[in-house]
């Protein structure tokens, strides 16, 4: 966070010529009646809007916006953002305002802040891999499902969590996740660009298992409680997860590292008790 606040200042220092501020020239603490972008017309929109959010009254409601959307495009997206880019930006930001509080400071700075996974976004988007439509449209539901759970749990949710909230099946969402990920050298077109393996069957996730050692995982897995789920799936890149380190997993699920580490000792010593049992 050190390193990202000290470039903004930076940025914000050189003043290039061309490149817009985020936070334009409004000073602290951002509570101007009509910041600059937002047209007048914005004051008497906005509680039509919120009162009746009808397709008429959302159009006329980012037209007085279109200028603040336009920044957080550039700024976070790049000047050559695709129009989907750009109509994504509309959908976000319409959503965000369903967060806005005239009393808690102005609709700019919120719209700045809220956009800014706009990022995320433009990244996928120059995805060199063409993903199947149906897998795009789950994996913005995956996508918004997780950060509503993370907002309720206060933690990164457990994949059995994403699926009730989502609908989708593990199986499911470990292929969406696969179709968002970089894809390695070894993997082949097929592998990749077909959307019949998007529905085919999943190989096994943990490297270099047997079925029996698989079936075991399963069944010391299904005992955790949802934190320990959590450090076995994201240590071991269980379901599309990207591996994931110690000092990052005790951040998202808001433990210590050594807690961590306890944790995933302990179920090491739980999954090695396979090669202890004589009955399996």
């Amino acid at each position: 966070m050190v390193g990202i606040y000290a470039e903004m200042t930076d940025i914000n220092n050189k003043k290039q010529q061309g490149m817009p501020s985020i936070l334009g020239d409004t000073p602290p603490p951002f509570s101007a009646k009509k910041p600059a972008g937002v047209s007048p017309e914005f004051d008497s929109l906005y509680p039509q809007w919120a009162a009746h959010k009808t397709p008429e009254t959302s159009s006329a409601l980012l037209q007085t916006l279109q200028p603040v959307i336009d920044t957080a495009v550039m700024s976070y997206a790049g000047q050559a953002a695709s129009p989907t880019i750009r109509s994504r930006a509309k959908l976000m930001a319409l959503k965000a305002l369903d967060t806005y509080d005239p009393n808690r400071g102005n609709v700019r700075t919120h719209l700045l802040s809220q956009l800014q996974s706009l990022r995320r976004v433009s990244a996928q988007n120059q995805n060199i891999i063409a993903i199947p439509e149906q897998v795009g449209l789950d994996y913005t539901r995956l996508n918004e499902s997780e950060n509503e759970l993370r907002d309720q749990l206060g933690r990164e949710p457990t994949d059995d969590e994403v699926a009730d909230a989502t609908g989708l099946s593990t199986r499911r969402i470990q292929k969406i996740r696969a179709f968002n990920q970089p894809v390695s050298e070894g993997m082949t077109t097929r592998e990749v660009m077909d959307e019949e393996s998007y529905g085919g069957d999943v190989a096994s996730t943990i490297p270099n298992s047997t079925r029996a050692a698989d079936a075991w995982f399963k069944f010391v897995y299904e005992d955790l409680s949802p934190i320990d789920k959590l450090v076995a799936d994201m240590t071991l890149g269980r379901n599309g997860r990207r591996k994931t380190s110690t000092q990052e997993i005790a951040r998202r699920l808001n433990i210590t590292p050594g807690a961590v580490s306890q944790r995933a000792a302990k179920i090491q010593a739980m999954l090695d008790k396979q090669y202890t049992q004589s009955t399996f």
